[in-house]
Order: C-alpha cells, then structure tokens, then sequence
C-alpha cells in the first residue's frame, strides 16, 4: 500500500503515476458514490492480481488494508498493490466519492 495526496501525482503527459507505476496502464475503473456508512465488499476478503488506485474526490472514510484501518478524505489517493485485501468505508455523516482504476503492467 501506498498513501500518497493529489500533490504528489507527477503526470508526465501519458501516465498519471510515473513515479510509483511506471507504464502500467488503466484497465478498467470508474467512479463510485458510497452511501454514507456504505462498506464496498462485504466478502470476508477482497483482492485482486493487478494494482488498484483509489483517488478520493468527496468525503471522508477509512480504507482497511490487510485488516489495518487508513483513515481516507478528499484528495487521498492510495495504490492498494496486488493481493492486498482491501473494502473500503465511508463514514456515516457523508457520501464519500472515489474513482477507482485496476492497472495492467
């Protein structure tokens, strides 16, 4: 897992992550509105063979990777790597936003 905020994204024109990912490229992904109190996943684990990154656009929650709880708001963007386990939460005063994306390296 890394913890990173929009301020630290280096775009280079082609890639949103160059320093952290390095070609990969988005397979798939989207946007999701969670309800507020919403967990994503409700199976017991959740994982995937590929990275994951999360950018957080509204609200706040908590994303627990690998049963460790990270506090997640607004402009929090994290790499949940492969095989992590990972759902995350939003919290109960608000809806919380994400746009998610697999990547392929």
């Amino acid at each position: 897992m890394k913890k990173l905020t929009i301020a630290d994204l280096r775009p280079n024109g082609s890639y949103l992550l160059p320093d952290h990912l390095g070609e990969a490229k988005a397979v798939k992904g989207g946007v999701y509105v969670f309800e507020p109190g919403e967990t994503a996943h409700p199976e017991p684990v959740h994982v995937h063979d590929v990275d994951e990154v999360f950018i957080f656009v509204q609200g706040k929650g908590v994303l627990p990777i690998d049963g460790v709880e990270h506090p997640i708001q607004a402009g929090d963007v994290f790499i949940v790597e492969a095989g992590e386990d990972h759902h995350t939460r939003s919290s109960v005063e608000e809806p919380l936003v994400s746009a998610w994306y697999l990547m392929d390296r």
